[in-house]
């Protein structure tokens, strides 16, 4: 026969198996992002990894290029049209970067060869709606079924500071067989120590906070009025865990990687 307490450590077990996925997959993450940040740190001493100023390039350093779709949104307020990520390509056109131990050639690399780490302030201002006649010409075909098409470019231009990662040969950087030329706006290092802190935290607090709402459920007596609100509480870990968990997994995806989306609104 089932009792209440029985349905109770089913209703457990269920909670610390949801909370064990997370919580493991969000460790999973942690660790691919200290083995990223090794592979950084050894090869900036290798000096494959450099930082500096670009001071020469061909119209742009590098880009990210992402497709967008952009849909009307009709319900109450203001006119505002979501713009979803589609596909998305790298490129490095190469240049001439200045470091402080002098200048070094990043040499163009091929689409797929390439990876561009754009910071958030550029990223945005890609983004953002130029006008208010790009806006309705822009709603007229995102009233439409196949939405409103438009491709975004995020350069790396002359006079920004990088940081490069490639196959070193001399003053001269590569992309690596079967590896991307990196170009970041933002120090890979720092952000990857950055990601693994907050990964870190969400660990931590994920665990003692489930354990803590299972010692309340446990205190006797059983479905007493605390334990019914460790019931509770522990409901609401339950709802909240996965969607902070997604929260985290798209925090610490690569800039690269960054879904990007927009929303433009009429004034």
């Amino acid at each position: 026969m089932l009792t209440k307490e029985i349905m109770g450590l089913f209703a457990l077990g269920i909670l610390w198996l949801n909370g064990g996925l997370v919580i493991a997959a969000a460790y999973k993450q942690l660790r691919a992002l200290g083995r990223l940040r090794r592979a950084f740190v050894a090869a900036r001493e290798r000096g494959e990894l450099i930082s500096g100023r670009v001071v020469e390039a061909d119209g742009v350093f590098a880009r990210r290029h992402v497709s967008q779709t952009g849909r009307a949104v009709t319900t109450k307020g203001p006119s505002r049209i979501l713009f979803t990520d589609g596909p998305q390509a790298f490129e490095v056109r190469g240049g001439i970067v200045e470091t402080a131990d002098g200048p070094i050639t990043v040499e163009p690399a091929p689409i797929a060869a390439s990876e561009v780490w754009p910071d958030p302030a550029r990223s945005g201002e890609a983004l953002g709606c130029p006008s208010e006649d790009a806006f309705d010409e822009a709603w007229t075909d995102a009233s439409k079924f196949k939405g409103h098409a438009r491709e975004i470019e995020i350069p790396v231009r002359e006079g920004d500071s990088v940081w490069v990662h490639g196959r070193r040969e001399g003053d001269t950087l590569s992309p690596w067989e079967g590896r991307p030329l990196l170009v970041s706006m933002v120090d890979p290092t720092a952000w990857c120590a950055g990601r693994a802190r907050v990964v870190s935290l969400f660990i931590v607090g994920a665990a003692l906070s489930l354990a803590a709402v299972t010692a309340l459920t446990l205190v006797p007596p059983h479905f007493g009025l605390v334990s019914t609100i460790g019931g509770g509480l522990c409901l609401a870990w339950f709802l909240a865990i996965q969607p902070l968990g997604t929260a985290v997994r798209d925090a610490v995806k690569t800039p690269a990687r960054q879904t990007l989306g927009a929303e433009w609104q009429r004034e």
